[in-house]
């Protein structure tokens, strides 16, 4: 069977402002392998089942919550004969609040959480169902309300996978993570975001600066302090990161792969790839196999 996967557009999903909206859904079967233009916080109710993330399965079940930012692909299933319910909170980046990169991208943090306490979990469905309600209400204040739950309910995770070890299988992989040590200015935050949402497309140092707000040869100097790396390579190693996810987790030739990703030439790809990985693309196609990040051991039930 093809494994292409589906590309879910901002337009698609977000008709007016404020662009967040919240789906209750029961999966009886597999929705298939997609990303998406916006991010996605998922919070599990009740059953249990797989989320492959960028190749990667992780064990799911009641009082997990997790996040997939535009850089990831994934595919979740429930058990076989069985129906997993969730709550699927989606939102662009125009929502997000600014202050919130510094958590979303901070290092050594895990995107998955579980809730094993009962008023964690109890406080969590409270403000869901919250703004399912303003979703689909035109009450006065809707917009801020909406706004002001995404961030109450972005800290409450956050707080919570701040918890876990940095040894936890949960850790996040990948370079947009912010230093947990530095004086963040909030324009590196801005810019942040904007590459994390627009890697694949062309951008420039002068882009990003202007993002930020700043002058291209601060702005540089500053991106470096804050993450640890320069402009282009971080750019770079989020190209290489969302191509090895195609290859590792779709059909999709290299050379489509290679253009999807943001990479201009074939040739420069390859030879950048190899650089990073120590395999071809080729070789990394033909692999296609991981070891299962999370979910080998038992955990706590959710609270009932």
């Amino acid at each position: 069977m093809s494994r292409t996967p589906n590309r879910l557009l901002n337009e698609a999903f977000f008709s007016d402002s404020p662009q967040i909206r919240l789906h209750h859904q029961h999966l009886t079967e597999t929705y298939e392998l997609h990303w998406h233009e916006f991010y996605e916080l998922t919070f599990i109710l009740s059953g249990r089942g797989t989320n492959t993330v960028n190749g990667r399965p992780h064990a799911l079940q009641a009082g997990d919550m997790f996040l997939l930012t535009p850089a990831d692909f994934h595919e979740i299933s429930p058990e076989g004969g069985t129906t997993l319910e969730l709550y699927n909170l989606i939102f662009s980046q125009h929502i997000l609040p600014g202050e919130m990169a510094k958590l979303l991208f901070a290092r050594d943090y895990g995107r998955y959480v579980h809730f094993t306490e009962q008023e964690r979990y109890d406080g969590m469905v409270f403000r869901l169902k919250g703004i399912l309600y303003d979703c689909h209400s035109n009450a006065p204040g809707r917009e801020m309300a909406l706004q002001s739950e995404l961030t109450r309910i972005l800290i409450d995770w956050h707080r919570c996978r701040a918890a876990v070890p940095s040894t936890s299988p949960h850790t996040s992989e990948g370079p947009a993570r912010l230093k947990q040590d530095t004086a963040y200015h909030p324009g590196i935050q801005k810019a942040i975001i904007f590459i994390q949402h627009h890697f694949r497309q062309p951008i420039s140092l002068e882009e990003a600066a202007e993002q930020a707000h700043l002058s291209p040869n601060y702005f540089s100097e500053l991106f470096r302090k804050s993450t640890g790396t320069s402009f282009q390579q971080h750019l770079q190693q989020l190209r290489l990161q969302f191509a090895h996810a195609l290859l590792s987790s779709s059909d999709l030739p290299v050379t489509e792969a290679c253009y999807i990703a943001g990479f201009n030439t074939l040739t420069h790809f390859e030879k950048i790839f190899r650089q990073h990985y120590g395999i071809t693309p080729r070789q990394a196609k033909k692999q296609r196999s991981f070891e299962p990040t999370c979910g080998t051991g038992k955990r706590e039930a959710a609270p009932k």
